[in-house]
C-alpha cells in the first residue's frame, strides 16, 4: 500500500476515534490556539498503518494523539507545529516519558506517542504543548482506563 493511502487511513482512524469515543477525545482552547487530543488502544490501527508510522500494535499499548490548530472558522483552522512532551503514570505511580513523533500530511500535523498500560486501571496522562507565539507552555492532564484487546 502506498504512503498516501496509508496516510489517509491513519487520518481516518484518528478522526474516527475522535468521533466514536467522545469521552476519550477532547480539546482545549488556549489563547489563539485549540489543542485537540485523544488516546486509544494501538490495536485499533490497521497493521500497515501502524508499520508506516512505527507504532507497535498490541493489546497492551495505547497511542496519544495531539494536534494543535490556530483558532478560527472550523474550515480555516490551520495546523501549527509545536513542541510536545509528556509522561504517563500508572496506578502504582510508575511513570514513563512519552516520545512524540511528528507526522505531517499535507496541511495536517499530528504528534503521536505510544505507551504501555496496565489493563482496566486508570492511566494518568500529562503532556505539555509549546507553540511559538504562545505566552507559556500549556500542560494538559487527564486519566483514562484502557482495556486489553
Amino acid at each position: 500500500m502506498n504512503t498516501r493511502i496509508s496516510s489517509l487511513i491513519f487520518l481516518f482512524i484518528v478522526t474516527a476515534s475522535l468521533l466514536a469515543s467522545p469521552a476519550m477525545a477532547a480539546e482545549k482552547k488556549v489563547g489563539d490556539y485549540i489543542i485537540y487530543y485523544n488516546a486509544f488502544n494501538s490495536s485499533f490501527l490497521q497493521p500497515d498503518v501502524a508499520s508506516t508510522y512505527k507504532i507497535p500494535r498490541s493489546g497492551l499499548t495505547a497511542v496519544l494523539n495531539v494536534s494543535i490548530h490556530k483558532d478560527g472558522k472550523p474550515t480555516e483552522r490551520p495546523a501549527v507545529p509545536a513542541n510536545v512532551q509528556g509522561k504517563v503514570t500508572n496506578s502504582l505511580t510508575q511513570f514513563s516519558e512519552l516520545a512524540f513523533k511528528e507526522i505531517r500530511e499535507e496541511k495536517a500535523i499530528y504528534y503521536i506517542a505510544d505507551f504501555q498500560f496496565r489493563p482496566e486501571e486508570d492511566t494518568s496522562i500529562e503532556f505539555t504543548v509549546k507553540v511559538p507565539g504562545m505566552e507559556r507552555p500549556e500542560t494538559i492532564s487527564f486519566k483514562q482506563k484502557f482495556f486489553a484487546e
